[in-house]
């Protein structure tokens, strides 16, 4: 029995096939892509939406993933990866980042110091900080802002509740003023005399006060001099002392007559500065007026608030506007939960075809989480549409027709074997009914396989064509750049042909650092 060219490439898709499901189940993943890595642990209280297959960053650099997940105890066990270059020490930290327009969670660490000692593979990293929880922030500022509210209304009944009390304290300020005035009037000359014998205290004070500090330095080293030297002179001294307290007694007479005189010129003083006192006298009487103007306008600000008037009136006495609030306050938390989760990507790729035909494809994809995605994609076909037209017997003239073509798909993620999932699509492909399947084996390595154009739009006068079958594999080189390889319209062995391409796949992260670096103006 002799095999059709269909059936030997499905024999051959099948051998590679059952060879890469060989190599998973044995190794876990394709050993010949997977590079040199080393294993640690950490452990969390919690990991704030942290998922397997998330970014691990050293020092800011991405240098490996979050390989798995687990409960220990009352602990969430972290395992990680990192380069084999990648060095770590025992005093190392760690922490749970958010990056990215979306808000996608990283395990960051901090590499420590040399010092401290090299962290064997497998070792657990002993200290962790804290994370960033939005949710946690939206329900503070939600208790902030409700604590704000029964403290406004509590001071508005504070000051409803003792309105005849600050009435009282007014009226008390009223009198005060009153009987200073009274007292200033009834003892003007005696203030005089106080305040001139006061000023003539103090300038004699300042004429010989540092005659007399520098005659105590002086008598205080003799002292010392003669306690040492001469005991007989100290007798001496205090023979003296004792004349001198004598002579003291004689002149307290004189000393009496000086105090009555300074009584006087304080008496004196007070009648020369009359109008001073009359001053500070209507001065208070003024301070006692702007006191009541200003009690009479708290009391209305306070009426106006008790009727719910103005900006602070509405916010205490508007149950409804605090409802709506709360309300959006809420909502805002659920759209932030949902972008956190959302991830973005954007690419572009050109691919060469059999015969010089090329294809240039714009791709944007966006993944709200980890079970589907959404696909668009603009696609530029140089081969076009291509139909036949007969000029002369027996001759034809190929003609092509171009437009742009569009993809929109939406597509499931299932685990498959090991750690690679299984991807399910379907939808528009290339402005054509399509369906497709993706075995992602790494991060690195995908197999992808598409079918459509089941009508053959693209070459209209050809009969008996079969829809197009594409095999092809994905292969990340660095950062953003893929290149892609396979065979294109496998069904038909008269198209069928080799193809390959290069790319680029730009996550939100990336578009990021790049809109930053090249500091465009923001509004």
């Amino acid at each position: 029995m002799k095999l059709t060219n269909e059936v030997k490439v499905g024999i051959l898709v099948l051998l590679f096939a059952f060879g890469f499901a060989f190599l998973v189940l044995t190794f876990g993943e394709v050993p010949f892509f997977r590079p040199a890595v080393k294993t640690y642990r950490v452990y969390f209280d919690n990991v704030a939406g942290l998922g397997v297959g998330a970014e691990v960053r050293v020092a800011g650099i991405k240098s490996g993933k979050v390989r798995s997940l687990s409960f220990k105890k009352d602990k969430v066990e972290v395992v990680f990866e990192l380069n084999k270059d990648v060095t770590l020490y025992k005093d190392a930290q760690a922490d749970i980042g958010t990056l990215g327009l979306m808000g996608d969670k990283y395990l960051n660490i901090h590499p420590g110091s040399p010092q401290a000692g090299l962290l064997e593979d497998g070792g657990i990293v002993q200290k962790t900080l804290g994370y960033a929880d939005t949710d946690k922030l939206i329900k503070d500022m939600t208790s902030a802002s409700e604590h704000i509210r029964v403290m406004v209304e509590t001071f508005r009944l504070v000051l409803s509740e003792n309105r005849e009390d600050i009435r009282r304290i007014v009226q008390n300020l009223e009198l005060l003023t009153h009987n200073l005035n009274l007292i200033a009037t009834e003892n003007r000359q005696a203030l005089r005399s106080a305040i001139h014998n006061i000023n003539l205290l103090v300038y004699n004070l300042n004429r010989t006060l540092p005659q007399a500090v520098e005659s105590i330095d002086r008598l205080a080293k003799d002292l010392d001099h003669i306690a040492v030297e001469n005991r007989q002179d100290i007798r001496d001294t205090v023979a003296n002392l004792r004349q001198l307290s004598q002579d003291l007694k004689t002149t307290f007479p004189e000393l009496s007559r000086n105090l009555r005189e300074l009584s006087y010129n304080l008496n004196a003083l007070v009648v020369e500065n009359r109008q001073d006192i009359r001053t500070a006298t209507g001065n208070l009487s003024e301070l006692t007026n702007n006191l009541k103007e200003s009690s009479s306008r708290l009391n209305r600000i306070l009426a106006h608030i008790e009727k719910g008037e103005g900006t602070l009136g509405k916010l205490i006495k508007d149950e409804e506007l605090y409802r709506n609030i709360s309300a959006g306050t809420k909502a805002l938390g659920k759209a932030g939960d949902v972008a956190e989760k959302t991830s973005l990507y954007i690419g572009f790729r050109g691919e060469l075809y059999r015969a010089g035909d090329s294809k240039g494809i714009l791709t944007f994809k966006l993944q709200p989480d980890g079970e589907k995605y959404y696909l668009l994609e603009v696609v530029g076909d140089s081969r076009g549409r291509v139909y036949k037209e007969e000029v002369l017997p027996n001759q034809q003239v190929v003609k092509k027709e171009f437009k742009p073509e569009f993809t929109l798909q939406y597509a499931r993620i299932f685990p498959f074997f090991a750690n690679t999932e299984l991807v399910l699509r379907g939808g528009l492909k290339e402005s054509t009914g399509g369906v497709g399947a993706d075995l992602l084996l790494s991060e690195r390595v995908a197999i992808t396989s598409d079918l459509w154009d089941f009508g053959r739009l693209d070459r209209p006068k050809d009969k008996d064509l079969k829809p197009n079958l594409q095999v092809g594999v994905n292969y990340k080189m660095r950062g953003p750049l893929y290149i892609r390889a396979g065979v294109d319209d496998l069904l038909n062995p008269r198209l069928r042909g080799a193809f390959g391409g290069v790319g680029l796949m730009f996550t939100d992260n990336d578009l990021k650092y790049i809109l930053g670096g090249l500091r465009l103006p923001l509004p």
